[in-house]
């Protein structure tokens, strides 16, 4: 999904009036040039055992996310009309849950200390703008989202399949086929649930887990809009 890919400036030469602003964690850093990634993640990247994977990158000065949000949300309220009065019931938490959501536009690029200080073409430069920047330590669980009626997660520990998580956490799927997983990392995979397309998928920790409407060819529209879910969801800041 296009609309959210947001993109570092590999330029060769910083901007003369450089203004950068990157909250790193709950720390506020300003720089009157351009800074380089790993210029910005030296400054804490020694002091925690931080899951790389996890680290995520965002743009504060675009509200592209935000605009989706309710685009998708009348997208939703429309297709509650033609479910059942379960699977509408858990439509309407949906909406809820992304009306909560914290957005901010994810850029769409890897961020690892050492990979930074590898490859130059992992160490781009920060184009002008406000950003926030979340490191964390490595999670335990995942977040499980879509169509369920409270809020749940998979706790990872047990080291179970993607869909043995799934069927153990929300009996009468809405989709029985197919969930996605949306790992970490800003990458989101589709992946089967049914007895038929069931393949052993690990779920990496931190990742959101969406438990979609159901695709079919009686449902042809559910799948545009899912994937527009997926790609807002990847917009969400999670901590």
């Amino acid at each position: 999904m296009r609309y959210f890919i947001l993109l570092f400036c590999l330029a060769a030469a910083p901007s003369v009036n450089a203004n950068v602003s990157i909250q790193l964690n709950k720390e506020l850093y300003q720089f009157e040039h351009n800074p380089r990634l790993v210029e910005v993640l030296a400054k804490v990247a020694t002091e925690k055992q931080w899951y790389w994977p996890a680290a995520a990158l965002y743009r504060l000065d675009s509200s592209l996310a935000e605009q989706q949000r309710n685009n998708i949300i009348e997208k939703l309220k429309l297709i509650r009309l033609s479910l059942s009065e379960q699977h509408a019931a858990r439509v309407t938490y949906l909406i809820e849950q992304i009306k909560l959501w914290q957005f901010a536009d994810r850029v769409n690029v890897p961020i690892d200390f050492d990979a930074a200080q590898m490859n130059v073409n992992n160490n781009p430069r920060f184009e002008n703008g406000s950003y926030r920047l979340d490191l964390i330590l490595r999670p335990t669980t995942a977040q499980v989202i879509g169509l369920t009626t409270q809020s749940l997660s998979v706790d990872l520990t047990e080291a179970q399949c993607a869909h043995q998580y799934i069927h153990q956490l929300v009996p009468n799927l809405a989709n029985k086929d197919f969930a996605y997983l949306i790992q970490p990392n800003g990458v989101s995979i589709k992946i089967g649930i049914a007895y038929w397309n069931t393949n052993c998928v690990d779920i990496m920790p931190g990742s959101q887990i969406f438990l979609p409407l159901p695709e079919s060819q009686f449902f042809h529209e559910n799948r545009l809009l899912n994937e527009q879910i997926v790609a807002l969801a990847k917009n969400r800041i999670v901590l």
